[in-house]
């Protein structure tokens, strides 16, 4: 037997195989990454290529976040509608706040929070589940199983476990968790002051990520006890003044939109 014509046409064949696979290659286009539609290239008609295009979501850059529209997508945004709906709510209807519900509400709140003002933990599990599964719910105070979601109070933002701390991974559950600190924060207010007696009471809080005011003042969403007693007003800062301490512009020395930092110097 001749292994040297064995041996070169088994090279012949394998270069063959190599140049077929590389041409075949080109010709399917460069891949896409997972999730996004098929390149509108690769499309067979004008219109296909127009619907695949679409599907796309562009890029943005950090200093275009701040002026740029964002929230779920219009394919997301056809499932939400889909999802049981809560029930109507009288606009008008008497609204008499108690102070044992307003003090229950303040009280759950606080308990959800490492300090006054920081953003709230995640109280349920949030495994398997991605920032639309969380609008779904936030977005309008979804009740199911006898609970209702809590209404987002600011924009929507795309990474909500950035500032929403989630409970531990299953395997994690049992271990604890306490960690000792001495840091004591201010302590919630509990009312706006009023300028004279039956004047409107003043934001008591700063605004920044609370802009919505019916999350937790307003309509079928506002907490026990904290409702606003004339939700069909849609322009709370026309009669409520915000704080002139926290929600005004500061130096450059400090941060915008957050109360100024006293530091002692020892």
């Amino acid at each position: 037997m001749n292994w040297g014509r064995v041996s070169t046409l088994s090279l012949s064949g394998i270069i063959g195989i190599a140049v077929i696979g590389y041409f075949v290659g080109l010709s399917d286009g460069v891949p896409n990454p997972n999730g996004l539609a098929d390149s509108p290239m690769a499309a067979t008609s004008v219109s296909e290529a127009a619907d695949r295009a679409v599907k796309l979501i562009p890029a943005i850059t950090y200093a275009e976040i701040s002026h740029s529209a964002m929230g779920p997508t219009a394919e997301f945004q056809a499932i939400a509608k889909t999802l049981p709906q809560t029930e109507p709510y009288d606009l008008y209807a008497e609204i008499k706040p108690s102070e044992a519900d307003k003090a229950a509400s303040s009280k759950l709140r606080g308990a959800r929070r490492a300090f006054n003002g920081a953003p709230p933990v995640i109280p349920h599990a949030v495994q398997n589940t991605s920032d639309s599964a969380c609008y779904a719910c936030h977005s309008s105070g979804m009740k199911m199983a006898g609970l209702k979601a809590s209404v987002m109070s600011h924009q929507f933002l795309a990474n909500c476990t950035q500032c929403h701390a989630p409970p531990p991974p299953a395997p994690f559950q049992q271990d604890v968790k306490a960690v000792d600190t001495s840091f004591v924060g201010l302590p919630a207010p509990k009312a706006g002051k009023r300028a004279y007696p039956g004047a409107p009471p003043t934001i008591p809080h700063s605004q920044w990520m609370r802009e919505k005011c019916s999350a937790c003042h307003g309509g079928p969403n506002g907490w026990a006890g904290m409702e606003s007693t004339h939700p069909w007003r849609t322009n709370c800062t026309q009669c409520h003044a915000p704080s002139a301490a926290l929600d005004q512009a500061i130096t450059w020395k400090g941060i915008p939109m957050l109360p100024p930092l006293e530091v002692t110097k020892e």
